[in-house]
């Protein structure tokens, strides 16, 4: 599938969701606080309430996916990337036959890579909240959480050790 000018760049997402090991770095992501309590990551991910908001962590990736998709029903149907209905099946498929050690954040996982995927297409690597997510994807760790009064603040990952 050709997902038109950033092709190279989803495709870069799809591979590395079929291993996680292709392109992980050890270059620690800018700006992130790195944890390593899984019921912490847990309660992060799934429960916590985030600023004067009262935004969780879902609300936060979604309040940004929003915006990618606002980009992409401004362009005209020629420039809409094509075959993004696809990425979540591919990924996900990706994801489920891979040693990923985060299973038990299966869903998001999922979701977080088919998002970074769909951001790529769209606007390139312009979006730094989606590359973020990818990046610290790379260094092996999961993004589960928010430090801060979003937008104001910083991510919050879980990693093994």
């Amino acid at each position: 599938m050709n997902y038109g000018l950033f092709n190279n760049l989803v495709e870069e997402v799809i591979q590395f969701s079929k291993d996680f090991q292709s392109e992980q770095t050890n270059k620690f992501p800018q700006n992130i606080i790195i944890i390593n309590d899984i019921k912490k990551a847990e309660h992060l991910a799934y429960e916590e309430i985030f600023g004067e908001e009262e935004y969780n962590w879902k609300d936060i990736r979604e309040m940004e996916m929003s915006e990618v998709w606002g980009l992409y029903y401004e362009k005209s149907e020629n420039e809409k990337p094509k075959g993004l209905e696809e990425l979540l099946e591919i990924i996900a498929d990706n994801v489920r036959k891979s040693s990923f050690k985060y299973s038990i954040f299966y869903n998001d996982v999922v979701a977080d890579l088919t998002n970074c995927a769909i951001n790529r297409a769209i606007n390139g690597k312009s979006n730094s909240f989606f590359e973020k997510l990818f990046e610290i994807y790379q260094y092996g760790a999961f993004p589960c959480g928010w430090n801060g009064d979003y937008p104001e603040g910083q991510i919050v990952a879980f990693k093994l050790d």
